[in-house]
Parts: C-alpha cells; sequence; structure tokens
C-alpha cells in the first residue's frame, strides 16, 4: 500500500484519473481505493489519520 500511496504522491495524474473514476489501482480494493482518494482530496479534520497515510 505504501508503494501505490508513493506511486500516486509522484503522478499526480493517475491519481486525478482515479478519482474521476476512469482509472483503477489494480490489487487494491474498491473500498480501499474510495479511502485512497478521500485522503487526498477530502477537507481533513483529524489531522492524526491524515499523517498516518502519508
Amino acid at each position: 500500500m505504501q508503494q501505490i500511496i508513493q506511486f500516486l504522491i509522484n503522478n499526480g495524474d493517475v491519481l486525478s484519473k482515479v478519482k474521476e473514476g476512469k482509472a483503477s489501482l489494480v490489487g487494491v480494493s474498491s473500498e480501499e481505493q474510495k479511502a485512497i482518494v478521500e485522503v487526498f482530496f477530502e477537507q481533513h479534520d483529524n489531522l492524526d489519520s491524515y499523517y498516518y497515510w502519508q
């Protein structure tokens, strides 16, 4: 999972396509993919959780 997050950090265009539903992450469940998109794009009220993903 950490490698996927690092890849998305370095490839923002892919992250945008995942968010738009134009791409998916192989080997990642739909629930995990949704969580990843939320971490990158949603308002972060709980910063401890946010930084855990970083």
